[in-house]
């Protein structure tokens, strides 16, 4: 890799658009990991409430949820859609969230566009040919431009330089490119979703674009059609590359237009669904207003608001997957987001008691850039602590004030000092009548008093927790 393509690279992720530096490189790090769980994933979304919120409302939609049933958490859109589906999404929406909030010139937009119909384009066709992973060919197709788009956002001079090496000395755009940057933008689309560990194919298709692949000739149709078609449906460049498609697919020529514009028009829905809907305009399509769901899925990461309906939606969810017998992870997950997002609490956490049962150690924690806090949420029960006491008594707590003679001398200094607040609940998570853990909430991020309406749907999902981890159980 050259020195100058490595400096745009870091210029990208950590100066220009440093939202790569956070969600982006977060998930591209549960991806580079051999052994990764949903439960790895679901928190890096869920540090993100507006990926949260989309990643929830493409699960409910028609393109991913045929069967029309109401996912609620990330946790179960992870299992119903898989791993990597997830991953994929999650990965676009971030990169597509940073290039739109960046310094996105038309140029850049006209580019995105371009992708998204082509993405749709590629995905119909791999479906027409009974592909068994339509999905990375969408993703494929979808970034086959980032370095480009990317590069467009933050060009600066170097974007003007190469814009007047083409308009006066008529070099081609890969020429101007390498003249400048000493690189081409389809390097930087590799070097980009190499370094996020994203999409094979991907590179395939930008490398070997005529290699006799189906799903890279899928790829490489539906962008030369969506380059073609946005100048002209009728032109004879169009019309050439449609009958290629139709002979790709196996469909009638007569039939490929009237297909492929129908594809064009799902390219606006699904841009919709991604939030990109500021391309729309560029599609090659009648301007008709695209219908904008209702999302029902937001929330503010840092410090959302109790909503009754959703907690009533995530048991929903939790009673749903039971007779699938989930794993013992999979309920907790759910348990804890039911929390974090449906009651309303800063922060979650459910601690496993250690194999010699003499402490409490975190297991899961969801919350705001809360990394550290899984590592520093450590408790013995040797001690006489306020877990410890939890733990004795198998009731909740709710401290209301630490500082309060009551429980003063149980919320001691090196407990005060992890936990960093006065105010927290705590239940025992009890299992064929033992104790196996605790679960742990608060408000510290947003500072918000704690109040009964909240304690009560706190201890409601940790009763829950217990009944749903004694039905999975084997029975002895």
């Amino acid at each position: 890799m050259s020195e100058n393509l490595e400096h745009w690279i870091e210029r990208i992720s950590k100066n220009e658009l440093p939202i790569f530096k956070y969600t982006v490189n977060a998930v591209s790090d549960v991806v580079s990991k051999d052994a990764t769980s949903t439960s790895d994933l679901s928190r890096i979304i869920l540090r993100d409430a507006s990926l949260t919120a989309r990643v929830l409302r493409l699960a409910n939609s028609v393109t991913y949820n045929i069967t029309g049933s109401t996912i609620s958490t990330v946790s179960r859109a992870i299992v119903y859609l898989g791993f990597n589906l997830v991953r994929d999404m999650s990965m676009s929406l971030a990169i597509i969230d940073a290039l739109l909030s960046g310094k996105t010139k038309e140029h850049a937009l006209k580019l995105m566009a371009e992708s998204f119909h082509a993405a749709v384009q590629a995905k119909d066709f791999a479906e027409r040919r009974g592909d068994d992973d339509v999905e990375e060919v969408f993703i494929a197709a979808l970034l086959r431009y980032v370095g480009e788009i990317t590069f467009w956002c933050v060009a600066g001079e170097e974007g003007e330089q190469i814009v007047e090496l083409i308009e006066e000395k008529k070099l081609s755009e890969k020429m101007a490119q390498k003249e400048v940057l000493g690189f081409t933008l389809d390097q930087l689309t590799v070097a980009l979703t190499r370094g996020w560990h994203l999409s094979d194919l991907l590179h395939s298709a930008i490398n070997t674009p005529k290699i006799n692949n189906p799903r890279i000739k899928d790829i490489v149709l539906a962008l030369d059609f969506a380059k073609t078609s946005k100048e002209s449906w009728s032109s004879k460049e169009t019309k050439s590359i449609a009958n290629k498609v139709a002979k790709h697919i196996a469909v009638k020529k007569e039939d490929i237009l009237p297909l492929l514009k129908k594809n064009a028009h799902s390219g606006a829905e699904v841009a919709q669904l991604f939030d990109a809907s500021s391309i729309i305009k560029y599609l090659p399509i009648d301007k008709e207003p695209v219908a904008d769901d209702a999302n029902e899925h937001s929330f503010d990461a840092d410090h959302s608001e109790p909503d009754p309906l959703l907690q009533l939606n995530i048991l929903r969810d939790l009673s749903g997957i039971l007779a699938d017998k989930p794993t013992f992870n999979l309920v907790l997950e759910i348990i804890l987001e039911g929390i974090y997002r449906g009651v309303g609490l800063d922060r979650a956490v459910f601690a496993l008691m250690t194999s010699d049962k003499k402490a409490l150690k975190a297991k899961y924690v969801l919350g705001k850039n809360n990394q550290d806090f899984i590592s520093q949420f450590y408790f013995s029960l040797q001690t006489d602590n306020i877990f410890s006491q939890s733990v004795k008594s198998a009731r909740s707590i709710w401290v209301k004030n630490s500082q309060d003679p009551l429980y003063k001398k149980f919320v001691n200094n090196d407990v005060k000092l992890i936990l960093g607040c006065d105010e927290f609940y705590l239940a025992p998570l009890i299992l064929s009548g033992k104790t196996i853990g605790i679960i742990y909430a608060d408000r510290k991020t947003s500072a918000r008093d704690l109040d009964n309406v909240s304690y009560e749907s706190f201890n409601h999902f940790v009763q829950q927790a217990g009944l749903a981890l004694e039905y999975i159980s084997p029975r002895k």
